[in-house]
C-alpha cells in the first residue's frame, strides 16, 4: 500500500476563523471539515460572508485557522510560523488572481521568473523556465511584451504561467475569469483544465459563476461559515 497516495493532500479537521472579540466576535469558519486529493480540480463557490474566501486564504496558507487542523502533504500547516508558510508556499503552491497583479513595467517574461528569484534559481535557467511556462500557456512571441500590451486574457496567461513556473503541487486560483468577458473566461479555464488533466496540478478554485464552476469536478458550497453542500459535478464540461 501507498501511505503517502492515502494521505490527502489538504484537509480541514473541525477548522473555526473568528474574527472580533467578546459580542463582536464573528466566526467565519464554523467547524468545516474538508479533504482534498491530488490531482483533483475543486471549485468553491458560496455568497458573500460565506467563509469561502476564508477558507481559500487558508488553504493557500495565507492565514491560519483560530482552532482545528490544516493539514498539507500530511503537515500541521496551521501551526507554522510566517516564514515557514511562506516557505511552504513558494515550494508547493501557485496563485491566480482575478486582478492579474502583473508588475506594469516589466515584461511577460520578467513577471513570471519573479517566483524563481525567491527561490535563488540562477537567471539563465530563470528565463528559460520562464520561456517554457509561456509557451505552454500559448504565450509564444509575447514573452517581451509588458501588461499594457496584452488584452485581459493574456495577462491572465501570463499570471497562470507565473503560478506554474515553479512546478507547484497546488494551484490556488481566486475567481481567475472575474475580470473577463464570456470567451476569454472560458479560454482560461479550458487551460486550466488542461494544466490538471495533463499534468496532474490540483487545482482548488474559488467562483461566484455556476458556468465556470462546472469545469471542475467538484463543487464545494459554503454558507454562513459552514460546507453547505459537496457533490461530484456529474457533467463536468468537456475540454478537447
Amino acid at each position: 500500500m501507498n501511505m503517502i497516495a492515502d494521505i490527502p493532500l489538504l484537509s480541514f479537521r473541525e477548522v473555526w476563523k473568528t474574527y472580533g472579540h467578546g459580542e463582536a466576535r464573528v466566526p467565519a469558519l464554523a467547524g468545516v471539515d474538508l479533504s482534498i486529493a491530488r490531482g483533483e480540480f475543486v471549485a468553491i463557490m458560496g455568497p458573500s460572508g460565506s467563509g469561502k474566501s476564508t477558507a481559500m486564504n487558508i488553504i493557500g496558507c495565507l492565514d491560519t485557522p483560530s482552532a482545528g487542523r490544516y493539514g498539507f502533504l500530511g503537515v500541521d500547516a496551521g501551526t507554522l510560523d510566517r516564514s515557514r508558510r511562506a516557505i511552504l508556499r513558494n515550494r508547493y503552491i501557485g496563485f491566480v488572481f482575478q486582478g492579474y497583479n502583473l508588475l506594469a513595467r516589466t515584461t511577460a517574461a520578467e513577471n513570471v521568473e519573479l517566483p524563481l528569484i525567491y527561490r535563488g534559481v540562477p537567471a539563465r535557467q530563470r528565463r528559460d523556465l520562464a520561456m517554457e511556462a509561456l509557451a505552454q500557456v500559448g504565450l509564444q512571441g509575447r514573452e517581451h511584451h509588458t501588461p499594457s500590451e496584452l488584452s485581459g486574457g493574456q495577462q491572465q496567461r501570463v499570471a497562470i504561467a507565473r503560478a506554474i513556473v515553479t512546478r507547484p503541487t497546488l494551484l490556488v486560483a481566486d475567481e481567475p475569469t472575474g475580470n473577463l468577458d464570456t470567451q476569454r473566461s472560458h479560454e482560461i479555464m479550458e487551460l486550466l483544465v488542461g494544466l490538471n488533466r495533463d499534468h496532474d496540478l490540483t487545482v482548488v478554485m474559488v467562483t461566484h459563476e455556476p458556468d465556470i464552476a462546472a469545469y471542475a469536478e467538484r463543487t464545494v458550497g459554503f454558507l454562513d461559515g459552514n460546507i453547505a453542500y459537496d457533490r461530484v459535478n456529474t457533467e463536468p464540461v468537456h475540454v478537447a
